[in-house]
């Protein structure tokens, strides 16, 4: 890891031993002459270089060093998850760390010497024969800010280091630089229910459109990161104004947060800690409820300056993301709807299949008439007409007064299914529409669209365990949609002969969410206490208590 400071290069290294052969001679004997089971520090002069990893300024003339600190440690997993497959472009396995967990730790600093230079050359070591001598992986940080994606240390690579500002520091080979190479970008989802405008910006190139200056270095105390915050939402509600169908629109809603760049790219930022306004970046979201796909959806970008010379948006809809830019000369950037073959989701009546329905006027009418044969054979002709006329009368009465509300399920025989296939059946369908349900932006909009799959009286309770249990969050704070719903099982409990279910089920969902340009997948498995039972023909829940919920691959 090269890290670039004001007054030098501060290079930190691992080095399998059984790699200490390909680094100088030089090295080697320092090496033999320190305890490597505590920090040792080593003071050279100016003069000496290191020839194993070199530093050059733009003429070639090396930085001297000074070695800080030697010491065995443990080594940091940075594995790949694909160490031992073959590649696919050089055919070669993709090499695995050694199964010595223990590495020598080499903290080494580069000096100026008070000449801060605009290139730097870095160097691996040579072999005789001119090829690296050893497989150095490395990235590097200037002023905190990464510069590099992880790449290998082969040849001679020339770094131009901007002192004013380390984000536009970069290698003159592009294939070294970061894949984030833009302070500012766009994003525009197009979901069931929702378009989602989401930007991040750097806290940098935002600084002038708030009222504030930050410089190299500066830090983001807890307080002025709310101020900034806060001024942020404001501006960014009223700024880069979208339409849909050629209809200006206000969002519904504004949340923001916190994210740094970093090794492993871009994280949201938990807690309260003090930031790099170098590294520092603002993410924000606007949500704008549709009822469906609209024909087309615009966004106005209007903020231009210096920092912000031209900004990339990225349009997603279920076909895929689409790729423009917004300039001062085409600000304007379009999402088209070309779906043909797209229909919104919408909760359905879960049909209770396996289920037989028998009204209970048509239970009374054999009851009674039952009972007028019975009076028919027991009684004499006189008293059989009048029972008769008294159990048809009731028969009738009885037939107006339960009509259609009342009725009796049954689970059926010879339905070819045993009871636990139609509780985990009737379970799926269950889930899946309270996860289109889900979809809902509003709380008042996800109560109601469970009402066709939920009793009345435990909407209140079922939907909100659908927004604090069943709702996955990504990143940022925005909803996951579950793509699938799979591995529905029963772990305890049994379907009555009435078809009522109350038991502890678990079940599994594939959750998806695009956000802030990076596609997020998370299999969930759920455990549950459910309740559900077959009304009027239709499944309806009446109660669920999420138990559990983890993701197996974490």
């Amino acid at each position: 890891m090269f890290r670039i400071e004001d007054e030098g290069v501060r290079l930190e290294l691992e080095i399998y031993p059984e790699d200490l052969a390909e680094f100088d001679l030089a090295f080697q004997v320092r090496l033999a002459s320190a305890s490597l089971t505590t920090s040792t520090k080593f003071h050279q002069s100016s003069g000496e270089g290191l020839e194993s990893i070199r530093i050059a300024r733009a003429d070639g003339k090396p930085l001297p060093f000074e070695l800080l600190t030697v010491e065995r440690r443990q080594r940091i997993d940075r594995a790949s998850p694909f160490a031992g497959m073959t590649d696919p472009l050089t055919g070669k396995p993709i090499p695995s760390p050694p199964e010595n967990p223990g590495v020598i730790f080499f903290e080494v600093f580069y000096s100026f010497e008070g000449a801060r230079p605009e290139t730097l050359i870095l160097s691996p070591p040579y072999a005789e024969d001119g090829s690296p001598a050893a497989s150095i992986g490395f990235m590097v940080f200037d002023r905190s800010v990464p510069v590099s994606r992880f790449s290998f240390l082969k040849t001679d690579m020339q770094l131009t280091i901007d002192w004013t500002d380390p984000w536009f520091s970069a290698f003159t080979n592009p294939n070294l630089n970061r894949s984030a190479k833009d302070g500012t970008s766009s994003f525009l989802y197009v979901a069931p229910r929702e378009l989602r405008h989401e930007i991040l910006i750097r806290v940098r190139d935002l600084a002038p459109w708030i009222g504030q200056e930050f410089s190299t270095g500066t830090k983001l105390d807890p307080a002025l990161q709310s101020r900034i915050l806060t001024a942020a939402l404001k501006e960014f509600k009223d700024r880069n104004p979208l339409s849909i169908s050629g209809e200006a629109i206000v969002p519904a809603a504004a949340r923001g947060t916190f994210l740094t760049l970093g090794e492993r790219g871009f994280q949201v930022v938990e807690g309260a800690p003090t930031l790099m306004a170098d590294t520092t970046f603002v993410g924000v979201i606007l949500t704008y409820p549709i009822s469906e796909l609209p024909a087309s959806a615009s966004i106005n970008w209007d903020m231009f300056d210096d920092a912000i010379r031209k900004v990339p948006m990225t349009l997603t809809d279920i076909a895929g993301p689409f790729f423009a830019w917004a300039a001062p000369g085409e600000p304007v950037v379009t999402w088209t709807n070309h779906l043909r073959r797209y229909d919104d989701p919408e909760v359905a009546p879960v049909q209770a299949a396996g289920m037989f329905v028998i009204p209970v006027w048509a239970v009374l009418a054999v009851v009674l008439s039952a009972g007028a044969g019975m009076v028919a054979f027991l009684s004499s002709r006189k008293l059989i007409g009048a029972g008769v006329v008294a159990l048809s009368t009731m028969s009738l009465l009885a037939g107006i007064a339960f009509s259609g509300k009342n009725a009796i399920p049954v689970l059926i025989p010879i339905s070819g299914q045993s009871d636990t296939q139609i509780a985990t059946g009737a379970l799926s369908r269950l889930l899946t529409n309270t996860y289109v349900a889900a979809l809902e932006v509003f709380p008042e909009e996800r109560k109601k669209a469970l009402e066709p799959i939920v009793f009345d009286a435990s909407l209140t309770d079922v939907a909100a365990e659908l927004e604090t249990s069943l709702t996955i969050r990504v990143p940022g704070g925005g909803r996951a949609q579950i793509t699938d719903v799979s591995d529905v099982a029963i772990v305890q409990g049994e379907m009555t002969g009435r078809g009522r279910f109350e038991g502890v089920v678990q079940w599994r969902v594939d959750a998806r969410a695009g956000h802030w340009g990076h596609d997020h997948r998370r299999l969930v498995e759920y455990r549950a206490r459910v309740e559900f039972r077959p009304d009027r023909g239709n499944w309806l829940l009446s109660a669920i208590t999420v138990l559990e919920a983890r993701s197996p691959d974490v």
